[in-house]
């Protein structure tokens, strides 16, 4: 293993949009100074017809490209699966850390690591899922096929992570939580504040998240003086999105059915008093990330994921999923004043995962993978 640490990074980066992006992108920035990085990332990221919003690139200009990445992983040529598994091998990298998420390129990336591997470059996946959202049977079996390509897992929940050692015992597996953004701005025009409460749910908007849920909640509780945000773009028809919450009766319901840039974000987490993240899948969230660095508390359902996350009656509150009863009674409870007394517990909170402590984590994964290794050679 090289002194100071030569390792490649393999996922999307800015200008790409989404969680995956943004995690990868702060990772990336955190990496960079601690060792001798090869950041490589994706020229064509999805097919236009699998892809559903707009764009699955940030608006603006081509500076929004972060510098020294390799942008060449293409969607539709998976030979760039091989010539970047031949490029990183080359580099003598002492870890390759890929990012897995997704069935649709998990072949392509476990390709590059049965490659790497056989190279002697041990692989680390960050396992944002172990399968896809909404995925069946089939799916599941063909994504533990695939991540079974893996030296080591680094996770962002202790479920994950037991999953991964029942099933693969013997392989280093690192928890680190999702680390609080940092990128996004502060605000100098504020939105005013509604009402009693005000709420906000935001990003992709996809059947796993629950938005029906919170919505049904809402119609439930029948409150005039709560407020919910939705900000995001949906992956159904805006239009049917739209007709479903007019048909639900939930009053005071504001739909931005579109991506917005950090600054439109950052006024949105700045008036809300409260995150909502009603989700039906055991997942991390990118969007509780942004919440706690606006120190907002935040409501979830306790799936696997949120639960390690939320801290509650400190940091927010759990409900069970699918349960618009729940969600009722417990926003029928909250005030603005309890809210705010939170956000104490919250800056605490953030403060314990950071990026610098991600990267740190990397860095011990493949001191622990060299160590082993060196460690087999000796009883050879």
């Amino acid at each position: 293993m090289s002194a100071r640490g030569r390792l490649a990074l393999v996922g999307p980066v800015r200008p790409y949009r989404g969680g995956i992006a943004q995690y990868n992108t702060e990772l990336r920035r955190a990496l960079a100074p601690l060792c001798d990085l090869h950041a490589i990332s994706f020229r064509r990221q999805y097919p236009a017809w699998l892809y559903p919003g707009k764009s699955d690139r940030e608006p603006g200009p081509g500076e929004l490209a972060e510098p020294q990445v390799d942008y060449v992983l293409d969607a539709l040529n998976p030979f760039t699966c091989i010539s970047a598994a031949r490029a990183i091998a080359a580099r003598g990298c002492d870890l390759a850390v890929i990012h897995y998420w997704t069935l649709f390129w998990a072949p392509g990336f476990a390709l590059m690591a049965r490659m790497l591997r056989k190279r002697g470059v041990p692989v680390a996946f960050v396992c944002h899922n172990l399968a896809d959202h909404d995925s069946g049977l089939v799916k599941h079996a063909v994504s533990w096929r695939l991540l079974a390509q893996a030296d080591a897992y680094l996770v962002q929940s202790n479920a994950h992570a037991g999953a991964l050692r029942r099933k693969f015992p013997g392989k280093p597996v690192t928890v680190h939580p999702h680390p609080t953004h940092v990128r996004f701005p502060e605000v100098t025009q504020p939105l005013p504040r509604r009402g009693r409460l005000e709420l906000l749910f935001f990003g992709f908007i996809r059947p796993y998240k629950g938005l029906d849920t919170l919505i049904a909640a809402l119609a439930r509780l029948n409150d005039a003086e709560v407020h919910l945000t939705v900000v995001g773009e949906p992956w159904c028809p805006a239009e049917q999105l739209r007709a479903e919450v007019q048909a639900s009766g939930a009053p005071n319901v504001e739909l931005h059915l579109d991506y917005v840039d950090d600054a439109a974000a950052a006024r949105f987490f700045t008036r809300a008093d409260v995150v909502v993240l009603p989700y039906r899948a055991d997942t991390s969230s990118a969007v509780a990330a942004v919440a706690y660095h606006y120190d907002k508390p935040i409501l979830a359902t306790r799936v696997e994921g949120l639960s390690d996350v939320v801290e509650d009656g400190r940091t927010g509150f759990l409900v069970e999923r699918e349960s618009p009863e729940q969600l009722a009674a417990c926003l029928k409870g909250l005030t603005r004043d309890r809210l705010v007394a939170m956000h104490d517990a919250v800056r605490s909170f953030k403060t314990r995962f950071t990026w610098d402590s991600l990267a740190g984590a990397m860095l011990g994964l493949s001191r622990q993978l060299h160590a082993v290794d060196t460690s087999e050679r000796g009883t050879n």
